[in-house]
């Protein structure tokens, strides 16, 4: 009874930790995305300091790309006009991967849209938006609208450059910079990239302050890194610059982020170490935010360290930062392991079911050098192929021996999960291409990993069977210890009896085929997440294996419901460690009910490679209970004969 009580009190103990966590920590939301890119980009351009009345984002001229960089100065001309006589203008940027409109104004990036990924077998697929249809399909745009109610001098645009000095930036947000492309100094333009590179330059000049700056940023066509180069001066010194990265880079379709599908966060490596900073902790006036941390806090076990809310200061060499979602992010590459990254977050309110909820846009401020050496700037996905070959365009571009497979967020045993989620996903693309389907794909490669484990569920199950055999004896043998004294002579032969028994039906021997299975099970969660080839991937009437089932009739998921109904019948067909009917009962629909509520909003795949699995294991359980031989109950210690003694014939005279 009392390991009924404990049981019972583990699972609702668990059940409340989960509801609790949820409560405090609710997931944060985006801001809802519009559906059309170059919507965006004009809300960014009317919440700039200084709207005009130039809103569109249309091109008027055209510029083809050669494969050769253009060739630009090396420095701002001195004779170049001042930022009040330069008109304001959009630029769009077409390569076959993405495309971006760059706005004069700040120089500064206002829509970045994905258009499409290489996959592995040398495919080209088309992205598009999480909030996209089967029949209306949405641009993929990483750069958020500026919510309302915001201060326009609050916000960060990606690529602006900040010095930490009021009026030099204020110069740098606000004034136009004169830029050439498609042969012409005025209006909007485009500039295709069809193939090789194409390099985008924006100088300014300002007689009052003594500023001279430019930034050259160089497109390629066949990746998601453009080279930066920076050049800040004052009265002819360099001034100390950074390049803002953000804010909030990330699918901006995505309805509602999940414990699944978490909001953009900064990432960054400083001082070697893989750095993630949460919104939430940049908002607030004091470091260490954690759950333990507050803990010891409240216990007045440790210091609260104060700072400025809504700036979080890493002090060391950066190798890289950025700012990303689950599956896109943007990460500043400098030159030199320059110090002073910041992250800096805007808190705004955004009304979901007419219930205001709290939100946050998070920017990095990349330290970069102000001498014009390359900042690389990687902008795409977050796939493990991708980020493996723009680290090695990287160290032949600029020397720069980095990881940007760090970029993906792991979580727990990252580095085992990480080891196992590679070849997982090698794979599971060998059987796609095999199939023509993800789906498929994963129910074979789930009946492929189940039949590699049959032997060891064998040998777990007449491990249990035995330890069920054996548990009335091994409760005889408990109760009979506890009420006998230490000097009692039969305590030693009892616990002796006692140590035999748990040696031959060792209950913890039947769980080693789901503590080997797990590690399998995380990676291959990983996998779903860190592949680009997964995302949007439909199977019969799921349309995103990566994400969760839709809704039927407006409340049901069909996958999470077979998934627990197959959980409890495989739960009762195979053998427990204990005969108590109530805790098999306990155990076969109570974890399968907990198991429902974590899982009710996993990503597909991962449901159908759990759904799939059950079924493989309630086969094989079936063929196991057919083949396996009843387990004879332990003998009893009275039962057990001692050997009679050999008499000796008397020694012969």
């Amino acid at each position: 009874m009392k390991q009924q009580q404990r049981f019972i009190l583990a699972l609702v103990a668990s059940a409340a930790v989960l509801i609790l966590w949820n409560y405090l920590f609710p997931p944060v939301k985006p801001p809802q995305p519009d559906a059309n890119a170059n919507a965006n980009s004009q809300a960014i351009a009317q919440a700039s300091p200084q709207p005009t009345s130039q809103a569109t984002a249309q091109p008027t001229a055209t510029a083809t790309a050669t494969p050769a960089p253009a060739k630009a100065t090396a420095s701002p001309a001195p004779a170049a006009p001042t930022p009040e006589n330069v008109p304001q203008r959009k630029l769009q940027v077409v390569t076959p991967l993405y495309e971006v409109i760059f706005d004069s104004r700040g120089a500064v990036a206002t829509s970045w849209i994905v258009n499409r990924v290489q996959r592995s077998d040398g495919s080209w697929r088309e992205l598009y938006s999480a909030s996209s249809t089967k029949d209306n399909h949405k641009k993929l745009e990483l750069i958020p609208t500026p919510p309302e109610g915001v201060a326009p001098e609050q916000l960060f645009h990606p690529f602006q450059v900040v010095t930490g000095d009021a009026a030099t930036d204020a110069v740098l947000s606000t004034r136009n910079f004169k830029v050439t492309a498609g042969g012409s100094e005025t209006g909007d333009a485009t500039i295709n990239v069809p193939s090789g590179s194409q390099q985008l330059e924006f100088v300014i000049r300002d007689e009052a302050t003594g500023l001279d700056a430019s930034k050259r940023i160089t497109f390629y066509a066949d990746r998601y890194i453009a080279e930066v180069e920076v050049r800040v001066t004052r009265n002819g010194q360099p001034v100390p610059s950074k390049l803002a990265i953000g804010p909030n880079i990330g699918d901006q379709g995505i309805p509602q982020y999940t414990f699944y599908l978490y909001t953009p966060e900064g990432i960054a490596v400083v001082n070697n170490e893989v750095m993630r900073i949460n919104p939430i902790e940049v908002h607030s006036d004091h470091r260490n935010t954690g759950v333990i941390n507050s803990l010891f806090e409240w216990l007045g076990m440790k210091a609260r360290v104060s700072k400025p809310p809504d700036h979080e200061q890493l002090d060391g060499p950066v190798q890289w930062a950025g700012v990303g979602d689950t599956y896109f992010g943007m990460i500043a590459v400098p030159a030199k392991g320059a110090a002073g990254l910041e992250y800096r977050t805007v808190r705004y309110e955004h009304k979901v079911d007419n219930k205001p909820e709290e939100r946050f846009l998070i920017t990095g401020l990349v330290p970069v050098a102000a001498d014009g050496a390359k900042t690389e700037v990687y902008v795409g996905p977050k796939d493990h192929r991708l980020l493996d070959a723009a680290s090695g365009q990287i160290k032949e571009a600029a020397g720069n021996q980095i990881d940007l497979g760090e970029v993906i967020n792991y979580g727990f045993l990252g580095g085992m999960r990480r080891f196992l989620a590679v070849p997982i996903l090698f794979a599971i693309e060998k059987l796609q291409r095999l199939t023509n389907s993800y789906g498929v794909a994963i129910m074979v490669f789930t009946i492929l990993i189940y039949s590699l484990f049959f032997p060891l569920k064998w040998q777990s199950s007449r491990k249990m069977k035995k330890a069920q055999k054996y548990a009335p004896r091994m409760k005889e043998l408990q109760e009979k210890l506890k009420g006998m004294k230490q000097s009692d002579p039969r305590m030693k032969e009892l616990q002796m009896e006692q140590l035999r028994l748990m040696k031959e039906a060792n209950p913890l021997g039947g769980c080693l085929p789901l503590l080997i299975q797990m590690p399998f099970l995380f990676a291959l969660y990983t996998a779903i997440t860190i592949s680009i080839d997964f995302r949007q991937a439909s199977f019969l009437w799921i349309p995103d294996l990566s994400g969760p089932e839709p809704y039927f009739l407006h409340f049901l998921r069909i996958l999470p419901i077979m998934f627990t109904g197959s959980m409890i019948v495989l739960q009762l067909l195979t053998p427990a460690p204990s005969a108590d009917p109530l805790q098999r009962k306990m155990m076969a629909i109570g974890m399968p009910l907990f198991m429902l509520y974590i899982l009710w909003s996993a990503p597909a795949g991962l449901l159908l490679y759990w759904l799939v699995g059950n079924i493989v294991g309630f086969v094989q359980q079936l063929i196991i209970n057919r083949l396996t031989k009843e387990e004879p109950p332990p003998p009893d210690e009275k039962a057990i004969k001692k050997k009679p003694v050999k008499k000796l014939k008397p020694a012969e005279a």
